[in-house]
Formats: structure tokens, C-alpha cells, sequence
């Protein structure tokens, strides 16, 4: 949380700030930078005037602001030298600097020792006093100290990580776990502790999904992790009963090894609440098991923060801020769909807007915003959701898919009706969201009329920067990123930090469409999808092989990247 306030107590550098400098306010710097309004301020300050909170954290409870932006006004507002530091590009904190510390030190002064090199320890502030932790490193090790500014609540889950594995290698506890479920013939030990150092493990590697796949004669436990699988540590077949164990957890009928279910739990992973998303399916070998991790955020990154370029961002925040209109993200499932809806919702004036929300499940919490959840079992889904929305006086309306006709008709009589809708849609281009509406029983005049924008998006793994080389690209490469000369391209050699994979999270990769007069005549004719794509590229649009192929010469990402995720047949 948001614990330290700037507006209370300005604090010095590590030898006092300079004679004469007066602190400028938190509230006064975010507003200079354009992060909120007058207005805003004024409604955070009558909060804090009700709630007693600390102004930065009520800045991000109300959804104003994002943790990061409180973290770069900080860094700026110091009086010592610091910088912002990125939470998702930092090193692993080095065993040499962290030593002197420990966990509860470290959470109670609100900083992550990171690096030492010399006598200078590089320190990732969250929201410690940098007097209180200089002197305090100095007092212990006689070190200068060199402060980077992180994000409060992140840096506090880094340093609980970064203790917790030091004492508890998950890799081994993992693998004492498995000895002793296999020893225990009497099934008088549960596997809960397995499930749990399984988990903690997917957390540390950053996975998305668990995979519990059945071999004839072994079971395999594989992460999937910015995309791509990654096998972990194999099992025992007589280990199934770990399946018995989560099937429980989530509900599921633990008798039942013929038909594939469906269940979901709630968890606790390093202080980190998440749903976990249960699925089997029935194969020769057994049952096959896949746990989804959906992380319980309330802190979104923005679109800037997500990886869209700075141009893109200006015209998305302009086509947010229609107040009515059809707004549609495709791509397949894992492309960021809802990361790049939520990170939307965050551009609208929540102060004045009435957002609502209908979505299966709920990923993302977003302050100041009516969300609310798919219930087949109560009769209340995406369709019927959208009619009662319409009563609520709604501004925004945010469908979480269009599935079916019901939906695609509520969702289009909704935008007709003067609201700003915003959904996603399973097509593989942009050019095939007019197509899918109409077999979903939409004519393509509605269709011109309502259609403001539509992003088609895939992610990238990202080339680790800890371990990012130049390289010179193959003849097929140059000629495929239309290089004139032999300007390197870029790779990761594989390091600690990556595990060995050279990537290190994900980028987007998109395209937009937003229709002009041109595109919409040519929508309400049902020109074909040439003749589409021709009128948009005409208009304006940019194909997804151009960022495809501007992420790979920038050295974000490599060529076999752009391959693997969107395959060689860009335009």
C-alpha cells in the first residue's frame, strides 16, 4: 500500500537538502503533469478530508492514478537523487546486497536492497524514508547508498519473494514434497503443501497457467510463461492424487474420471490473492489438468505502460472518449484483449462517467467502476446483462466477449442508443470483425454506422535486457525488415534472470482501425476484404507487419519471435 505521503513530510537527501528549497506538494506535482485535473484533485482531497487516507493511495484507489505514476512524481520530487525504476525490468536482487537484511527489516522501512558494487548499494525505495534507510545502511554496513524509486506495493511483494525463496527453494521443497506424498502408502499426508510450493513456484516464474498433463507411466508439470510452455519437473503416477486434491479445492466432483469439468478457488500465493481456474479433460493415460492464474489486480498499467507507442496512445485516448460507438479488440485467446479493455477503462473520466461492467470472469479490479460478473447458473449473462445496464444510466459499457447473436444485437443497440461500448471478438484480423457480426445477425448498415474502432493485437516475448545482444541478421532477415545496410538486430543470450529463454515478459504487437466516412461506405456496401483492407490502408491504417517489424529493428524483440506469434504472412 500506499504508506508514504509526500504531503506530510518531505525527506532529505542523504546529506540534507539544499538551503532554500521548499518540497512541492504531491497533489500540485501530479496535477502539473497532467496526470489529473483540477477537479480530480479537488474530489481525492474531500475524500481525504472523509476517509483520512494518504493522498497517494487514494489517488489509486480511485482509480486517478497507477502506482507507477505515483512512483515517477516521486522520483522527481525527492530531494535526493533518484530514478524511477521499472519493477518488471529490474535484476533479481543480489544475495551480496540483501545479506545484511532481513524480510522484516526490509518490509517495515519499505526498501529492497538490490546490487552493491563497491561500497554504493543500489536500493529500490518503496515507501521508506531515503534518510531513515541511508543512515540505516550506513549504521549496519558503512556503505553509500544509491536510491532507485519502485512502485510501493511492488517493491513490498519483492521483498517478500525475494526472502521467502532464500529460505524456501521452491525447486526443493517441490521435490521433498513428492518424496514424501510417494512414501506415504497409508494417504494420511496431504497435498495441500505441494499445490501451495507449486503455485508459489508459478508466481516466481511468472506463469500464466499450470499444466498437469498424463504420460502411460508419469505425470508432467509444465508452466506457461510469456506464451510459451515450459516443463517443470515430472511426477509419479501414483501423484493423481494431487488432481483428487484440486478437483476438491475448486469444487468439482472428485468421483467423476469420465467427463472433463470445470471449477475455480480462490488463493493466497506470497501475500497475492488470485482465482485460479480449474478445467480437466479426459485422455487415454488419465486425466489431464489445467489451472489458470488470474492475479486479483486493482493497480492497471496504462496503455503507455502496456507497450503502445506514443501516437497510437494519443488516438486511442481520443476514440475512448467517444461518447457513443461500437469499440471492438480481437486476436486470439492470451493476445491482452482484456489488459488492453481494462487499461481503456482507465482513460475514461471515472469521475464523471458511469462505467458498468459485465465480464466472465472479473480479472481486473477497477476503482470507481460498476463491475459485475457472468452467472449461467442464475440466468445472467453477457445478453441479458446489457438490458439491464441500459436502466442504470450507463455512459461506458464494457461486455467482457460477443459470443453470440443476442449479445453482438444488445451490444450494437446499446452504442445505437448513445453509449460507448466496448467488447472483444475471437477473429484473427481486423478485416474479419465485419464478416463474424454479420453471422451473428448484424446487417452491415448497422454495422457502418456504429463500428468507431477496432484493434486486432498478439503479444511478443520480449528480449531480456539483462542479456540483450547485437547480432547481425541473416540475408532473409534483412531483406524481410527491409535493412539497407548491415544494422544489427538484437537477441538474449539467456541469463539467471530469463532462465536461460533470452525473454523477458511481453510486448504488444497491433493494428487499428478507426473508420472514416471512406471505410464506413465501404462497410455498408459489404465491399469484400480486399477491397476493405485496400480503402483502410488508403485511409490511414497501418498493416501489423509494420509495428511487427519496427519492435524487431528497435530490438524489443527477434524475428523468430514475430514468427512463432504471428506467423510470416504479414501485410
Amino acid at each position: 500500500m500506499l504508506d508514504h505521503d509526500p504531503q506530510e513530510s518531505q525527506q532529505p537527501d542523504t546529506d540534507g537538502p539544499p538551503e532554500g528549497t521548499a518540497p512541492v506538494r504531491l497533489g500540485e506535482l501530479v496535477v502539473r503533469k497532467g496526470l489529473i485535473t483540477e477537479a480530480e484533485l479537488e474530489f481525492v482531497l474531500q475524500k481525504q478530508g472523509v476517509e483520512n487516507g494518504r493522498l497517494g493511495n487514494l489517488l489509486v484507489a480511485h482509480g486517478l492514478a497507477t502506482q507507477k505514476d505515483i512512483a515517477r512524481v516521486l522520483a522527481e520530487q525527492q530531494s535526493h537523487p533518484a530514478e524511477f525504476a521499472d519493477m518488471d525490468t529490474l535484476p533479481e536482487p543480489h544475495p551480496e546486497a540483501t545479506q545484511p537484511f532481513n524480510q522484516a527489516l526490509c518490509l517495515s522501512r519499505g526498501f529492497l536492497p538490490l546490487a552493491l558494487e563497491g561500497e554504493t548499494l543500489t536500493v529500490v525505495l518503496g515507501d521508506g524514508s531515503p534518510e531513515e534507510i541511508a543512515d540505516l545502511v550506513r549504521r549496519r554496513t558503512g556503505w553509500r547508498v544509491r536510491f532507485l524509486q519502485g512502485e510501493f506495493a511492488r517493491v513490498a511483494r519483492a521483498v517478500r519473494q525475494h526472502f521467502y525463496f532464500a529460505d524456501n527453494p521452491p525447486e526443493h521443497v517441490i521435490q521433498r514434497e513428492i518424496r514424501m506424498l510417494e512414501r506415504d502408502v497409508d494417504r494420511v499426508y496431504s497435498p495441500e503443501r505441494l499445490l501451495e510450493y507449486i503455485l508459489t513456484l508459478a508466481v516466481r516464474e511468472r506463469a500464466t497457467d499450470v499444466h498437469i498433463t498424463p504420460a502411460e507411466n508419469s505425470r508432467h508439470v509444465l508452466f506457461r510463461v510469456d506464451g510459451v510452455l515450459r516443463p517443470m519437473f515430472g511426477l509419479s503416477v501414483v501423484l493423481d492424487r494431487l488432481n483428487s486434491y484440486i478437483k476438491l479445492c475448486a469444487e468439482m466432483d472428485v468421483a467423476e474420471q469420465r467427463l472433463p469439468q470445470d471449477g475455480s478457488f480462490n488463493r493466497v500465493v506470497l501475500d497475492q490473492p488470485f482465482t485460479l481456474r480449474v478445467s480437466t479433460l479426459i485422455t487415454e493415460h488419465g486425466e489431464r489438468m489445467v489451472l489458470r492464474l488470474l492475479p486479483e489486480r486493482s493497480d492497471l498499467d496504462k496503455l503507455q505502460d502496456l507497450g503502445f507507442i506514443g501516437e497510437d496512445v494519443d488516438e486511442l485516448s481520443e476514440l475512448f472518449s467517444r461518447p457513443h460507438g461500437l469499440v471492438l479488440l480481437t486476436g486470439p485467446t492470451g493476445s491482452g484483449k482484456s489488459t488492453t479493455l481494462h487499461a481503456a477503462l482507465r482513460m475514461q473520466p471515472l469521475i464523471e462517467r458511469n462505467v458498468l461492467t459485465v465480464e466472465d470472469p472479473v480479472e481486473y479490479r477497477v476503482p470507481a467502476v460498476c463491475q459485475t460478473e457472468v452467472n449461467q447458473r442464475s440466468g445472467y449473462g453477457f445478453s441479458n446483462a446489457l438490458r439491464y445496464f441500459l436502466r442504470h444510466d450507463p455512459d461506458v459499457i464494457l461486455v467482457g466477449e460477443i459470443r453470440d447473436d443476442e449479445t453482438a444485437r444488445a451490444a450494437i443497440d446499446a452504442s445505437s442508443t448513445g453509449h460507448l461500448v466496448l467488447s472483444t471478438l475471437h477473429v484473427g484480423s481486423i478485416f474479419g470483425v465485419v464478416p463474424r457480426l454479420k453471422l451473428l445477425g448484424v446487417d452491415v448498415e448497422t454495422i457502418a454506422e456504429n463500428l468507431v474502432g477496432v484493434i486486432n493485437q498478439r503479444l511478443v516475448r520480449r528480449i531480456c535486457p539483462m542479456c540483450r545482444v547485437a547480432i547481425g541478421p541473416t540475408t532473409a532477415q534483412r531483406e524481410w525488415l527491409g535493412l539497407e545496410t548491415d544494422q544489427p538486430v538484437y537477441e538474449g543470450a539467456g541469463c539467471r534472470h530469463c532462465r536461460g529463454t533470452g525473454y523477458l515478459g511481453r510486448v504488444p504487437v497491433y493494428e487499428m482501425l478507426l473508420p472514416d466516412r471512406d471505410v464506413a461506405d465501404a462497410i455498408a456496401v459489404d465491399s469484400s476484404r480486399g477491397e476493405l483492407r485496400h480503402i483502410s490502408q488508403a485511409s490511414g491504417m497501418r498493416p501489423i507487419g509494420v509495428l511487427a517489424r519496427q519492435r524487431v529493428t528497435d530490438g524489443e524483440t527477434t524475428v523468430d519471435e514475430i514468427n512463432r506469434a504471428i506467423g510470416r504472412n504479414l501485410s
